[in-house]
This record gives structure tokens, C-alpha cells and sequence, in this order.
């Protein structure tokens, strides 16, 4: 018998191993990588009637990112310096499940398109058409109920109980009528199938009752010239700004890249207020790889600007505020200097900010031209 086991002893511990190795393969866990994605032209996925040619790039960045590794990958993340692990409920912010995330950030994809829009009509002066089409579920309360009872992140709202609710204002009107603990059928998409849920109604912090989420209004923006976008294989509002640079550029046929590689990040609002992003530091070694020569940094001057008031309401949240309005360029400095990235940065908080230092750069073969000539000139 022990002779028989040694015969084959190695071609046991040969098998055990090959069904450790297939099962890390194959088993997955419940974490998200973080790493450098891309940095690629906005030109070709922003596409209008103009023949605009630009002699350098308007760069929009990404994170990359890969849910439910197995072993490997994890341990690679693990060794790797410029990579990240999450937990996934981490990762999604406790959504309901991965698909509800995945349809709240095809939304806010969907939603920094409309934005852009509205930014770049707005900036030209110029009119577009607007019309809202459902209530998002963007974020639960905690005392929610609607969970349990078959909402999810990402769902879109357009009817409750039969009735129209294309606006906030409309589902909320219509809840004000009702009672807590009553139950309400909701009716839209999900991920663009229809779906319903009847959920019950708590007792909100004003005292009406409600169904107990954070909502924002899906608008449909139909601009009067030919603008349309390729952005389907990516989630989130991070490219927004690029996006509304790209569009007045086209739209204005004015190359404002002056012949440089400009990436940048930030999400827009329709007022034209550039929003921070997570992962800058992932978006910044993507544009290094790429050879950008300049890359816009979000912040927001908001909470410094109201420095005074916010001080007298709750000294300890004013401070933190200030400090999250400049978290991206904080993180942004430290990222280049850590890992000598090239790219030059450039803090915006708003649209005009961005187009200010674009119409302010020379042409980049006068600029060239400019600090070889100075070179010269100091020895």
C-alpha cells in the first residue's frame, strides 16, 4: 500500500496543485482593482459638422477598473505600487448589487453629456432645448424601506401609482398626499427595461412622508446643431469637462489645444462648475503615458469663498470642506511629484477657468521657439 502511494505520490501532489491553481483562476472575490486607464482624444467621440482640425488633443481620462478578481489578479494589485483593492461594497457605495451600480453610473455618463451640453450652449450664449424625463434613484437613506421592497440605485422614476412623474416635483406633490406606511407602485427603467416596485413610505426629516432616496432629474437635452457623443463603454461624469471643451471647440471651429496634448478630468454642471473626481492619481499616470503636456485639476473654491459664514455654523465641517474643495489637488501635486510624472498641472474650478488658460497659451511651436530663444539667451 505505502509502496503504491509512493508510485504515485507525485502525480497526486501534481494533481492537488493543478486543482489549487484552476480553482484560483476561476474563483472570484468580492473586491474592485483600481489602476491607470486611459488618456485618449475627445474629438473622435464627440462628433459635430465641423471640420475643425486640431493640431494637438483634448484628452479625456479613465480609471480602470476590474470587479470580482480571482488569487491572481488580486496578488498582482497587491505587489503592484500603482494599483488599488477595494472592497466592493466599498467600490459601489453599497449599492444593491453590481448591476444597479453599473446603471447609476451609466446615468451619470448619460447625465455629464446632457451637462456638457448645457455648459457649452451656455458659454457660447446660445439657446438648446430641454425636457425632463424621470427621477433618478441616486442614493438611499438609511431608513429607506425601498431596498427590501425592489428599488434599486440607477432606477429611473417616470410614473407613481399610474400617474406622470417625469420631475421630482411631481413624485414629491404627489407623495405629500399620502400617508406614512402607505404603499406606492413606482414605475420606469432599469439599465433601459421596464421594471416596477411597490415600496412603502417612511416618515422623511420634514415630517411628510416619502420613499426615502436622494433624487435628481433625468434631462433630455437636444441641442439645435449636430452633436453627438461615443461614450457607451464607459461609466461616470468624470469626462465632463473635456467633453464641453471639445464641444465649443468644434462648435466655434477654434483649435484650443494650440497644437498641445491637454488632458484634464472634473465633472461639469450645467452652470458651468467643474466637480471633483475620484482616482486622479490613476488619471494622471494614464495622460503621462500618453505624453501630455498639460493636465486640468479640479477644484472647488466654494467652501474657502464662504469661509466666514461657514465658520460661525460649524467651525469643524467648514474646515473639512475646504479641505476636500482642494482634495484633487493635493492629491494631483503629490502624484506628479512621487512619480516625476511630466504633465503640467493646471487647477480649474469652473469652465471659464479652463477656457481662460487655453485662450491665454501660445501656440506651441512659438512657445518652443520662445524658451529655446531664452535658453540661448541665459548662457
Amino acid at each position: 500500500m505505502k509502496r503504491g502511494f509512493r508510485r504515485y505520490r507525485a502525480a497526486i501532489i501534481v494533481g492537488l496543485i493543478a486543482i489549487i491553481l484552476v480553482t484560483a483562476n476561476y474563483w472570484s472575490w468580492p473586491y474592485v482593482l483600481y489602476g491607470p486607464g486611459s488618456a485618449e482624444p475627445v474629438h473622435p467621440r464627440v462628433e459635430t459638422d465641423s471640420k475643425l482640425n486640431e493640431k494637438g488633443s483634448l484628452l479625456f481620462t479613465t480609471v480602470s477598473t476590474y470587479s470580482k478578481p480571482n488569487l491572481f489578479s488580486l496578488a498582482y494589485a497587491w505587489l503592484n505600487p500603482r494599483m488599488d483593492i477595494q472592497t466592493e461594497a466599498k467600490a459601489t457605495g453599497g449599492a444593491v448589487n453590481m448591476g444597479a451600480y453599473r446603471n447609476l453610473l451609466a446615468w451619470m455618463r448619460d447625465s455629464s453629456e446632457a451637462n456638457a451640453l448645457l455648459a457649452a450652449y451656455s458659454a457660447m450664449k446660445r439657446t438648446i432645448k430641454v425636457d425632463e424625463q424621470g427621477v433618478i434613484v441616486y442614493q438611499f437613506l438609511k431608513e429607506t424601506e425601498a431596498r427590501e421592497h425592489g428599488l434599486q440605485e440607477g432606477d429611473i422614476i417616470t410614473s407613481v401609482d399610474g400617474k406622470k412623474a417625469n420631475k421630482a416635483e411631481e413624485l414629491s406633490g404627489y407623495l405629500a398626499g399620502k400617508k406614512v406606511g402607505d404603499a406606492v407602485k413606482l414605475a420606469g427603467t432599469r439599465g433601459g427595461k421596464p421594471f416596477e416596485a411597490t415600496v412603502p413610505l417612511i416618515k422623511m426629516s420634514t415630517g411628510k412622508p416619502g420613499v426615502g432616496f436622494v433624487n435628481q432629474t433625468v434631462l433630455k437635452v437636444t441641442p439645435p446643431d449636430k452633436v453627438q457623443f461615443d461614450f457607451n463603454d464607459t461609466g461616470g461624469p468624470s469626462a465632463g469637462l473635456m467633453m464641453t471643451l471639445e464641444i465649443i471647440a468644434q462648435l466655434k471651429n477654434e483649435d484650443l489645444t494650440k497644437g498641445y496634448r491637454i488632458a484634464g478630468t472634473g465633472t461639469i454642471a450645467a452652470d458651468g462648475s467643474v466637480g471633483l473626481i475620484g482616482g486622479i492619481q490613476y488619471k494622471l499616470m494614464a495622460a503621462d503615458r500618453e505624453k501630455a503636456d498639460y493636465f486640468l485639476v479640479p477644484y472647488t473654491k466654494g467652501a474657502a469663498q464662504h469661509w466666514d459664514e461657514n465658520q460661525k455654523i460649524d467651525p469643524e465641517a467648514s474646515i473639512n470642506a475646504v479641505l476636500q474643495g482642494f482634495g484633487n489637488w493635493s492629491e494631483a501635486q503629490k502624484t506628479v511629484a512621487d512619480l516625476k510624472l511630466s504633465p503640467k498641472l493646471v487647477p480649474v474650478s469652473s469652465l471659464q477657468d479652463a477656457l481662460d488658460f487655453l485662450n491665454k497659451l501660445e501656440p506651441k511651436k512659438a512657445a518652443d521657439a520662445k524658451s529655446t530663444a531664452e535658453a540661448a539667451g541665459a548662457k
